[in-house]
């Protein structure tokens, strides 16, 4: 792909600060009494300034928050990034973090005081997936996240169904039953939205469940070569003109929308982001099938599912890298010893986090225990997969193009081998 003027003015910018750490963990030239500015896009702003008052009250900070909304935040914050603006402290999307690195917009983190000890905290696949092609820590995690299979437990037992589906195959047949018996009129809600964090994730996540692999070892795509990915579409072509799928899920923008669609209980299975079980099973303020009606169950086939860690990132030219890092450790790390923001993302929205031992205290066992069952969730997570294609330039780019290429072969407008053929197509012409 050819760079554009702001990424080649990115570029140009460098890692600044890589190595100014002194032996006292400590950056020449830190001021400790200079603002802090934190960019984030828009979800749940209010607990986020929470966090920023209790981090300014106890820890003497001088933070500035700013939530950035969703659609526009990584295409404006490189925005202004050329254009001067400064956030020492930022999110990051999965899918962005490479070319932000590579652009010298953030700056890795291997040389920061106390990073080793974080590292070994977490489970290896989402330490693996915060690092760049070249291997160096790009960020600290805000949350981890994989796909799940989440069901009506009161729907299944109107229709007499004992148990929720353990395969592909009978989770179809579930769905026949269900339309024929007229207890739904579309019993199988997948996440197809139209942004990169359904289509493609659901994708891949039903790739992996056929044991089938997405991208080779040198990341290029593979659809085409692998019968897995076949049965999948093929599946997908199938509920579809059997009309088991509302056709709805394919004009929703985010995830956050499909998951509410299964708020109504009109619905017998759901595929989605592990997170929104917690409004669906565990808020009877917005949804009918709490408390706990819904449920998940191990993801059909192998249980692999699709798993990512999106992160806080540092500015590559912060002038104030002391305070920069110490923000990050306390939003992305442990660093008053309390696991404090992590804890509070479980509590409130149910955002996982890649560090096992928040899984162990109490208060977060009775709170996950209100709407899922956390020993099998974390047994779903040992079966989360993760990908090293985000990390190469073309990614972000493919994985927006892909999603029309993808909607159209479910609609039946091409043929299962003829769109992966596309996608493989597309991939190539990105490079």
């Amino acid at each position: 792909m050819k760079p554009t003027t702001r990424r080649s003015f990115l570029h140009t910018t460098g890692l600044l600060g890589a190595s100014a750490v002194l032996a006292d963990g400590l950056l020449s030239g830190a001021r400790a009494d200079k603002p802090i500015n934190l960019a984030g896009w828009v979800f749940k702003p209010d607990t986020v300034k929470d966090y920023v008052n209790v981090y300014n009250q106890k820890f003497g900070g001088q933070v500035k928050y700013e939530a950035i909304p969703w659609a526009q935040y990584h295409p404006s914050m490189e925005t202004r990034a050329f254009g001067g603006d400064m956030f020492d402290v930022m999110y990051c999307a999965h899918n962005f973090r490479e070319r932000w690195y590579e652009n010298g917009l953030i700056r890795p983190l291997d040389d920061l005081p106390g990073i080793d000890e974080l590292k070994k905290k977490m489970t290896p696949q989402n330490l693996e997936s915060l690092k760049t092609k070249d291997g160096k820590l790009a960020g600290l995690p805000y949350f981890t996240s994989l796909f799940t299979l989440i069901y009506n437990e009161p729907m299944l037992q109107q229709a007499g169904i004992k148990a929720p589906a353990k395969s592909w195959d009978e989770l179809v047949e579930h769905s026949v039953k269900l339309k024929k018996d007229k207890v739904s009129d579309h019993p199988f809600l997948p996440n197809w939205n139209n942004s990169p964090s359904g289509t493609m994730p659901q994708f891949m996540t039903d790739a992996f469940s056929e044991g089938a692999n997405v991208f080779d070892a040198k990341n290029k795509v593979i659809v085409d070569q692998e019968p897995g990915v076949a049965r999948a579409m093929e599946r997908w072509q199938k509920v579809w003109k059997a009309e088991l799928v509302n056709p709805e899920v394919l004009t929703k923008t985010s995830s956050t929308d499909t998951h509410r669609l299964f708020w109504t209980g009109r619905y017998a299975y759901h595929t989605n982001h592990s997170y929104y079980l917690k409004t669906i099973a565990g808020e009877p303020e917005n949804s009918k099938l709490a408390p706990k009606k819904a449920k998940m169950t191990m993801y059909p086939g192998t249980g692999q599912t699709y798993m990512w860690t999106d992160s806080y990132t540092i500015n590559a030219k912060t002038k104030n890298m002391d305070d920069a890092w110490k923000l990050t450790r306390y939003l992305g790390g442990n660093l008053a010893g309390d696991w404090y923001v992590q804890r509070q993302w479980c509590l409130i929205s149910g955002l996982d986090n890649p560090y096992p031992e928040m899984y162990e205290h109490p208060e977060i066992i009775a709170s996950y225990d209100r709407w899922v069952d956390l020993k099998l969730l974390r047994k779903q997570y040992e079966k989360g997969k993760v990908i090293a294609a985000y990390k190469e330039p073309w990614y972000s780019e493919y994985d927006v193009k892909a999603v029309p290429i993808v909607h159209n072969m479910i609609r039946g407008g091409t043929t299962v081998p003829q769109a992966l053929k596309e996608l493989v197509k597309l991939q190539k012409s990105l490079e």
